[in-house]
């Protein structure tokens, strides 16, 4: 099985039908809920922020990416903003600590000690806060900048399975509360630690996510079997359920016949498709939530 590895652009352009593949479809169409693996989409802007905060020739602009970037709810800001403590501008320097503050990723606690002895005053002042920030969230929890309560996961693909469905649920819940700054409620509306709902920060924003497996397919390309999947997720408003921002996650992979024909590849191969997909798409949620949250 050959694994392929997508961009962000893949999304949008990924396509492997052809006129002449098309009376395979059918045929295949149970293979396609068995396989297929990976494409990891970029969330959008996370790479143009990263750029400005590298590159940019006004540290205005850089300043402005690091703020940015501790607001995007996503863990790939924190490397970025940890290499920007040593920006030849202290006020640079002291945004990025602001923004790993905001960000609340404990693992940045290393790069901000190591930045104590800033040169700036207004600097070193901004490293303290952060360090005391994240070591009382390290001992009393941090506290979520957007709580996400799941609704109903589809599986609009066409392929009948009720495990999609369960799976698309279980693997959603499991990777948006990796999010920093998420925390995901428990189906009866209690949090990770069954707090009841009404121990939930008063002032923090709910969003509603509902999902759907759009895709699964296979389609053979000579004597190769390409395998691809997509997941779309719709943020709603709450309490309105109002849709505020839609994303979606593409994984693909090719397969040889031989792995085609075993039970167990396969089986394999359905889960990680899914995992795939859902990373996918998970990874270009944090903007979508913000805008849900009215943040």
């Amino acid at each position: 099985m050959r694994l392929l590895e997508g961009t962000g652009e893949a999304d949008d352009q990924y396509s492997f039908e052809s006129t002449s593949m098309h009376s395979t479809r059918r045929a295949l169409l149970t293979l396609a809920l068995l396989c297929t693996v990976s494409s990891a989409l970029a969330t959008p802007g996370l790479d143009e922020l990263v750029e400005q905060l590298k590159n940019a020739s006004d540290f205005r602009v850089r300043v402005s990416a690091a703020l940015q970037l501790g607001k995007s709810l996503t863990g790939d800001a924190a490397r970025p903003l940890e290499a920007a403590l040593d920006d030849s501008n202290a006020s640079v320097r002291a945004a990025a600590a602001a923004a790993l503050k905001n960000l609340g990723d404990q693992a940045a606690l290393v790069a901000l000690k190591a930045h104590r002895s800033d040169k700036s005053e207004a600097v070193r002042a901004q490293v303290a806060a952060a360090i005391k920030s994240l070591e009382e969230e390290r001992i009393t929890g941090s506290k979520p900048k957007v709580l996400i309560k799941l609704g109903i996961m589809k599986n609009g693909s066409g392929v009948k399975s009720k495990k999609i469905e369960s799976e698309l649920a279980d693997s959603s819940r499991r990777k948006l509360a990796e999010l920093p700054g998420v925390r995901v409620l428990a189906a009866d509306g209690s949090g990770p630690s069954s707090e009841p709902s009404s121990g939930m920060p008063s002032r923090v924003p709910m969003v509603m996510v509902t999902g759907n497996v759009s895709e699964l397919t296979a389609l053979r390309e000579g004597r190769s079997i390409i395998y691809s999947a997509r997941v779309e997720y719709v943020m709603h408003s709450m309490p309105e359920q109002a849709i505020a921002a839609k994303v979606s996650g593409r994984a693909s992979a090719t397969a040889t016949e031989q792995d085609a024909r075993d039970v167990a590849v396969l089986a394999d191969l359905r889960r990680s498709v899914l995992e795939a997909a859902i990373a996918s798409a998970v990874r270009r949620t944090p903007p979508a939530l913000l805008a849900a949250a009215r943040l």
